[in-house]
This record gives C-alpha cells, sequence and structure tokens, in this order.
C-alpha cells in the first residue's frame, strides 16, 4: 500500500495529511516492531495515535522518541502528552528537559503556560 514507494514512514506521513490516522498507524505498527530503532516511524506513529485519541499508546510511542532520538521538539511532544494523560509531574521535566536541548524552541513555552494552567484548575478544584 505505498502511496509514494518511499518509505513507510512517508506514506504513514501522507495518511495522516489525509486524516486516515488508522491506516497511518496500521501500516508503522508492524515497521516499528521490525525497526525498533527507527525514531522517525515511532514519531510518525505517536502522531498518529494522538491524532486517534489514543493518548496512552501515542505516549508510549513517544516514549521511544525521546529514548533514540530526544531532540527539543520529541521531549516537548512527549511532555504534552504527559500532560494529557495527567502526569503532570513528569510533564514538567520532559518540558524541561525539551528547554535545556534548545531554550529558543518556543512550543516548550507555549506548554509550560498550559501545564500550569491545568496545575492551577486542580490547585481551585482542590478548594471547591
Amino acid at each position: 500500500m505505498l502511496l509514494d514507494g518511499a518509505s513507510p514512514v512517508a506514506d504513514a506521513r501522507e495518511l495522516i495529511r489525509r486524516g486516515q490516522n488508522r491506516l497511518a498507524a496500521e501500516l508503522l505498527e508492524p515497521w516499528v516492531e521490525d525497526n525498533p530503532e527507527d525514531a522517525s516511524a515511532w514519531s510518525t506513529l505517536a502522531a498518529a495515535l494522538f491524532a486517534l485519541g489514543d493518548m496512552q499508546e501515542a505516549l508510549a510511542a513517544s516514549r521511544h522518541v525521546v529514548e533514540l532520538r530526544g531532540t527539543a521538539r520529541d521531549w516537548c511532544n512527549y511532555g504534552m502528552l504527559l500532560r494529557k494523560t495527567g502526569d503532570l509531574r513528569e510533564a514538567e521535566r520532559a518540558l524541561y528537559r525539551a528547554r535545556t536541548i534548545d531554550p529558543g524552541y518556543e512550543k516548550i513555552t507555549t506548554e509550560l503556560a498550559k501545564l500550569h494552567q491545568t496545575r492551577t484548575a486542580e490547585e481551585e478544584e482542590d478548594y471547591v
């Protein structure tokens, strides 16, 4: 089912672009099993799973990405998924790790603001 014939990762990215996230995930799941060191494949799989709303599986795929490649973007995405799954302490650690790698990556600031907003909302709920 190659779309452009370049690679399963490129094909999965095209499927995601077309909104066919389930097909992208189904294409990549056997690929990462056979190619566990392919950080780009794990990252693309995480994106497909995120789009499908499968946060736990997206988080697991994203964990592979930071272990294999660990760019500021990777750590920022991992932190965002940790926040969305409720692990705020680890989310903050991941986001600050991203900041140490690339202090100029603007998405980190956005994600930290969302994290602090989530924490504030939870603290307010405790007092209601």
